[in-house]
This record gives structure tokens, sequence and C-alpha cells, in this order.
């Protein structure tokens, strides 16, 4: 019986030569598949901050108070003061929205007046919406807010309507703010 021994000690040597060949293949491919993994989990999460876009600011900046306007044409907004800018999307020094990824974004203005004022927001140059409002005797407040799908590189600019004029101060009755809904 010796010799049916050694048969299956040799058998069982050479089972267990290709068990461990194949083990040292699944761990190459499982190295490789980690590689891959984390490759694709860095490039989402790269387009996931892509994504996130998000921004809010009011007229003046700092603590003090003005007027803006009247113009006899419609004049361009831009709001300086931020509260926040995630994406780096919105320029104060233009007042312009400029979009990095296509998708659905809402935008909302407000304002605060005198006499009859309003402020229109604009695509491209395209009136989208716009708030107004009269009061006579005083002053008043106004918002409007609307959903925009946009494509890369499309810009959202809001401009005073001629002969209104705005009033501001550390309070920040005037704001311009715009989130990025989803991407499409």
């Amino acid at each position: 019986y010796p010799f049916i021994s050694c048969v299956k000690f040799f058998a069982q040597a050479a089972h267990q030569g290709a068990i461990d060949a194949e083990l040292e293949e699944l761990k190459k491919k499982n190295a490789d598949l980690k590689i891959s993994f984390d490759k694709q989990t860095e490039n989402l999460e790269k387009e996931d901050q892509k994504r996130k876009v998000a921004f809010s600011a009011a007229l003046l900046q700092g603590s003090g108070y003005g007027y803006i306007g009247p113009y006899s044409i419609e004049y361009p907004l831009a709001y300086k003061h931020i509260f926040i800018n995630i994406g780096n999307a919105y320029n104060p020094a233009t007042g312009i929205f400029t979009a990095p990824v296509k998708g659905v974004y809402k935008f909302q203005i407000s304002l605060h007046g005198l006499g009859s004022s309003g402020v229109a927001l604009y695509k491209n140059e395209q009136l989208m919406a716009g708030t107004y409002a009269s009061e006579p005797q005083g002053r008043f407040s106004s918002s409007n807010r609307v959903s925009l799908l946009l494509e890369v590189g499309d810009v959202v600019s809001p401009k005073l309507h001629a002969n209104s004029k705005l009033f501001d101060d550390y309070y920040h009755h005037n704001t311009f703010s715009g989130q990025m809904l989803f991407s499409v």
C-alpha cells in the first residue's frame, strides 16, 4: 500500500499546487479591481465636487447703507456681500452667475426699494423672470424665484429696471441667490 499512499500524496500535492496558482491569480485580479475601484471612486468624488454649486449675496458689502439707482436704462447689479459661494460660479465683481455643469438651477431675487422699483433676471441676455413693487409713500419689498435648465457656460444676471431705486443696509434686504438642484 505504500505505492497508493505515494500516488495520493502526489495527487494532493498537484491539486494543492493548482489551488495555490488559482489563489495567486484571484489575488492579482482582486488587486487590479481595487485599483480600478479606487480610480472610479476618485473620479466620482471629483465630479461630485463640480456639482456642488450654491451662492447667496447681498447688494452692499459691510455694515453701511445706501441707495442703488435710479438710472435711465436697465442697470446690471453686482451683489458684493457674499454669504456663500460654493463652486465659485457667481462673480461678485460682475454680478454674473456662470453655470459650471449642465443642470437645473433655482434662483431667487429679492428687493427693497422706494417708489416703484423692479429687478429682472436674465439668462444669456433673455428675460426669464423679475420682481416689481410700487409704494408711492414709502419703502417696500418684493421677491421672486425661478428654476432654469442651464447648459455649461450659460450666464444668469440680475438687472435693475430703468428709473428704479433700491435701498440696502446691514440687514441686506436685496439679495440674489442660486443653487444647483440636480445635474442632467
